[in-house]
């Protein structure tokens, strides 16, 4: 199966209000973001600042992976906000009021799913962004900001693209080292743990991943 055609989502800031970039970011690097951020989303109660707020979240893991605990922590106490309204529009040009928590899951999930689309870049290397792309997917089903993804990842192990197939491999291996417990159960995937480690023996066996770390990667999670 070749590597799907379609466009990944890979959005960009659409500064929903005056340098929203900026004070997104220096909400995430305080101590604990959460505080401000809520006060920035309860100043600008629309789904354009949730949606700069999520992409500012996504650069500042990508840049500094090793923070994604406080970054996610974060969302997650957003998420868990009392009474707190963002306005959206129904489709139909209509506005309606989503909760908080709906409206950040909304976006993770549109954004998770176009970028998890196509592998271009063949190299596995930190700065790999279906890699990095993979690595947001995990966290967001690890933390259940967003935990939809455990088919397409089951997927991707069973019927892997050949062009850059080893990233697609690995980006799913990364989504299971990181989150494999929570994907099975009543949120998850109704395939066992045996079949999925079949699929990765399966691949092992095959080769596929030739990349030294990633090797060791496939078999961290085999």
């Amino acid at each position: 199966m070749g590597a799907p055609e379609s466009q990944p989502f890979n959005e960009t800031i659409t500064e929903a209000f005056p340098k929203a970039e900026s004070a997104f970011r220096d909400a995430f690097n305080q101590p604990d973001p959460a505080p401000k951020l809520l006060e920035l989303i309860t100043a600008h109660p629309d789904t354009s600042a949730i949606l700069d707020l999520v992409v500012v979240y996504m650069e500042l893991v990508g840049e500094s992976p090793t923070q994604f605990d406080k970054f996610a922590g974060a969302l997650v106490k957003l998420q868990n906000a009392k009474g707190i309204t963002v306005a959206s529009g129904d489709g139909l040009g209509n506005l309606t009021q989503l909760e908080i928590a709906d409206a950040l899951y909304d976006k993770l999930l549109d954004i998770h799913t176009g970028n998890l689309v196509v592998a271009r870049d063949r190299y596995v290397t930190p700065s790999n962004q279906y890699l990095i792309d993979s690595l947001l997917s995990a966290i967001s089903i690890k933390y259940r900001l967003c935990d939809t993804h455990s088919d397409a990842i089951l997927h991707c192990l069973r019927h892997t693209p050949k062009r850059n197939a080893q990233v697609y491999v690995l980006g799913a291996c990364l989504q299971l080292l990181m989150s494999g417990s929570y994907l099975y159960g009543p949120t998850g995937t109704e395939v066992g743990t045996d079949d999925v480690l079949a699929t990765l023996e399966k691949i092992r066996e095959s080769r596929v991943v030739k990349d030294p770390k990633g090797q060791r990667l496939l078999e961290v999670c085999d």
